[in-house]
């Protein structure tokens, strides 16, 4: 019986820059609302605070281009 190899996958999102992070401060309810929302999808806390991040700057870039 020969064992197949899996290729590794990184945690790290693609097109991502190793070591920038950035710290963010958040409050009990808004932590535990990630967290609540994370474990619903199956994510890390930190995977879903991204993904909240990347919809809400989204957005932004959207309404900075419609006013300009």
């Amino acid at each position: 019986m020969n064992q197949v190899s899996h290729d590794t996958k990184s945690r790290i999102p693609r097109n991502t820059a190793t070591g920038q992070r950035l710290a963010l401060r958040l409050s009990a309810e808004e932590r535990a609302f990630i967290d609540e929302m994370a474990a619903k999808e199956q994510r890390s806390s930190s995977n879903m605070a991204r993904m909240i991040f990347l919809r809400g700057l989204e957005l932004t870039q959207k309404e900075q281009n419609k006013s300009s």
